[in-house]
């Protein structure tokens, strides 16, 4: 980066851009730089493509103090996450109220995400360090036709550092609270004429902040992660880039905050309970097994158990592409990952016996093989994809300290898929262009579940003849097999879908868009797995809930893209109506999760404004509004309900500014970033335990730079006000009397030091 003399740098390239912040310090006349990105699997500028993005550079994440890939949410209108297991483990997105809280292995997200045009489908790998990143782009919306399957929400795409012929790299450390060391650093350049390199590593480290008045704290972490590329570019019409990726997150989490709770007056809805109400004759604001939380303190308990988050991802990709000829292109994809996962945690929150444990393993191989091309007035592209997974899992739960069962299941989900998809762009003039696609999928998936408890309970009640053998409990401590043996084709899904997008765009200038499409994106069709048990000693499931149907979502969209004030100012808004099709909605009944299927009705819009209205100042404000309908969700009386979704609060706010200015021959800079997110649940059937009422939080961050930008120096609070906030709680009280409450990060402050060459 280059300086005036009075140190302000002229533009710095690497902007957080929509509504996140634009760093392109400004002159006397300043325009915000262009913002590329390849959501149409292309490089386009972000303002000639009719699809809502918000996209953020390396450099801007690091500005706004993005450590992990779920940090993208705090900035980005319409994006939240959970975790429904503990920090680091399962991730689930949402975007535009899409998505699905399950925490089970077998599952997928609707809201994809891929790093360096590979799809990740098991959930344990999507939390992940970010370092030595080019970008990311968030994608509003189906995008079912180019990118495929699991996209009805849209998708989260990360985009590495590459290769290049320059000698570059750079060394990151940050110091925090509760010991926190980071670290991550690259070093790339030529090895040959034609040969190219880049190393990338990251570490990240800290106590855990959350006490245990009876045992070890939790809530701490240790996380390693590397990335390995060579890009061999023999000529000017082919490349191959080769990667490697590994990433290790062994961490003390899972620590729930414990509430008190108890049945409501109508037998079923569940509600907090008092502090000197005994309801279930244990103790004045006790649960079922006596125990109720001391001190209200959202970052302490009384843990009787280690929790642990252990999560291995390695993996490969070679991407080749071969200019034919001036017009065409053809580019391949093979990638193959693996993801090891084991989540340990203290289920009641307290002092008692109650200890799940989730390992599993999924492995998966896609091959992508496309074709490109276009002249002055076309672009189009075409394809077909492969998919191949399989998911083995061992969950095991351990009540024996309770009397109660232990049981023990072994599960196998192998996913096959295929698709072929085509999109085409037609300039009909100057100012209007349509664009037309289609993807053709194909999918097969199969189950092999058996589950049994080894406690002898199950045992002992069939040797009473009080639970009968059946053909899917054929033996006595069993609980529960459902394979194609035992239940025949409901163990199998062999299904295709059609999935497609329509668009008009129209620019009546240069920096002007607007355009209208429909697009419709689906989500495999699945099965229903955990601690499965027709008894209803454990759960209440039968053979026909065990499998669910594909979700369908047809979407319609309106938006404009402008840039304003020559250049200075830039305006994005979208407004949406999605009709959903067999959505894909998650509760918990007894001690087991369902996933079924019914209809939904959302709409809503984003709008995002970024702007450098004077020298040394860029602003940024994002806004979304949402609503929501899940239509026939049964309560615990069987009534049908429509419910608000999981997840998605009506408004959320983001914005930064930051001004620089010259000081000791380099930049000083100042940056206050602020988000607000509304009223949302965390349960489908919208208790008010399961609510959180809506917060804010703001971060500061001071840096100075050298000159050169070889060094950068910060300093940092995040969660400057220590707001007390929930990111997620799950519901035990018609079994156990207590409510699982997951609370973020409180306050934390820190410096980075940063050296590039």
């Amino acid at each position: 980066m280059k300086n005036d003399k009075s140190g302000i740098p002229k533009c710095r390239i690497g902007a957080a851009v929509s509504l996140a912040l634009f760093t392109c310090a400004p002159g006397l006349a300043q325009q915000l730089e262009e913002v590329v990105v390849t959501a149409q699997k292309r490089q386009q500028s972000m303002q000639d493509i009719g699809v809502s993005v918000t996209a953020f550079t390396g450099e801007s994440m690091r500005e706004l103090g993005m450590v992990t890939s779920t940090d993208v949410v705090t900035m980005t209108p319409g994006l939240n996450y959970t975790t429904p297991n503990a920090e680091g483990s399962q991730t689930n997105f949402f975007l535009r109220g899409v998505g699905l809280n399950d925490f089970t292995d077998a599952n997928e997200n609707p809201v994809a995400v891929y790093m360096d045009e590979v799809y990740r489908g098991a959930m344990a790998g999507l939390s992940f360090q970010l370092f030595d990143l080019q970008r990311v782009e968030v994608l509003r919306g189906p995008q079912g036709t180019l990118f495929g399957r699991n996209t009805t929400g849209g998708l989260v795409h990360f985009l590495s550092e590459q290769p290049s012929d320059e000698f570059n790299g750079y060394a990151d450390l940050t110091l925090g609270e509760e010991s926190q060391v980071k670290f991550e650093g690259a070093i790339g350049g030529a090895l040959s004429d034609t040969l190219m390199g880049r190393l990338s590593v990251a570490t990240h480290d800290y106590d855990p902040y959350v006490k245990n008045r009876i045992g070890r704290d939790y809530n701490g972490l240790e996380s390693r992660a590397a990335r390995g590329q060579l890009k061999w570019v023999p000529s000017d019409t082919f490349d191959l880039l080769l990667s490697a990726n590994y990433g290790k997150n062994d961490a003390e989490v899972g620590a729930w905050q414990h509430q008190s709770t108890k049945i409501g007056a109508d037998g079923f809805t569940s509600v907090a309970l008092p502090g000197n109400e005994d309801f279930w004759g244990t103790c004045p604001g006790c649960n079922v097994f006596g125990y109720k939380d001391t001190d209200g303190d959202p970052w302490a308990g009384d843990y009787d158990r280690e929790g642990r988050v252990y999560v291995k991802t390695e993996g490969g990709a070679a991407t080749a592409n071969w200019q034919l000829n001036d017009d065409l292109l053809l580019t391949s994809i093979t990638a193959y990952q693996t993801v090891e996962r084991t989540q340990e945690e203290d289920t009641d929150a307290g002092p008692v016996p109650l200890a799940p444990s989730f390992p599993a393993e999924t492995d998966q191989f896609t091959q992508e093989l496309r074709l490109s091309g276009g002249d002055d007035r076309s672009q189009w592209v075409t394809g077909i994809y492969y998919f191949d997974n399989e998911v083995t899992a061992n969950y095991t739960l351990d009540a024996l300290g309770l009397d109660f069962v232990f049981l023990d299941t072994d599960m196998t989900q192998e996913t096959e898929s295929w698709s072929v998809f085509g999109q085409y762009e037609y300039a009909i003039s100057d100012q209007w262009s349509i664009i037309a696609g289609l993807r053709y999928s194909s999918e097969e998936k199969e189950l092999d579940y058996q589950g049994f408890d080894r406690s002898g309970i199950f045992a002992a009640e069939t040797a009473a003849g009080n639970l009968p053998l059946t053909p899917t409990r054929p033996l006595p401590d069993s609980t529960f097999f459902f394979s194609t043996d035992t239940v025949g084709s409901l163990a199998k899904h062999d299904e295709s879908s059609v999935t497609g997008k329509l668009e008009l765009d129209w620019r009546p200038t240069d920096d002007l868009l607007v355009y209208a499409s429909y697009s419709r994106g689906t989500k495999s069709a699945g099965f229903n797995t955990g601690f499965l048990d027709e008894t209803f000693i454990f759960a209440s499931n039968v053979p026909e809930t065990v499998p669910y149907d594909e979700e369908v979502l047809d979407a319609y969209e309106i938006g404009f893209k402008s840039d304003l004030a020559g250049g200075m100012v830039r305006l994005n808004g979208a407004a949406f109506y999605y009709d959903y099709s067999d959505l894909q909605t998650f509760r918990f009944e007894l001690l087991n999760q369902v996933i079924f299927n019914t209809d939904g009705e959302y709409w809503g819009g984003e709008l995002e404004l970024t702007a450098a209205p004077i020298e040394g100042l860029d602003l940024a404000l994002g806004v979304s509004y949402l609503d929501t309908t899940v239509e026939d969700v049964p309560d615990g009386a069987g009534v049908l309900r429509d419910r608000t979704a999981v997840s998605a609060p009506d408004w959320s706010f983001n914005g930064s500014a930051r001004y620089a200015w010259g000081f000791m021959d380099g930049t000083m800079s100042a940056l206050a970033t602020y988000s607000y997110q509304g009223e949302t649940y965390f349960d489908i059937q919208n208790p008010d335990i399961a609510r959180e009422d809506g917060y804010s939080l703001t971060n500061l961050r001071l840096e100075w730079a050298s000159p050169s930008d070889a060094w950068i120096f910060s300093a940092f609070v995040n969660n400057v006000t220590d707001e007390e906030y929930l990111v997620y709680t799950f519901d035990f009280t018609g079994s156990f009397g207590f409510n699982q409450q997951a609370y973020g990060k409180p306050r934390w402050a820190g410096v980075s030091a940063r050296y590039s060459f």
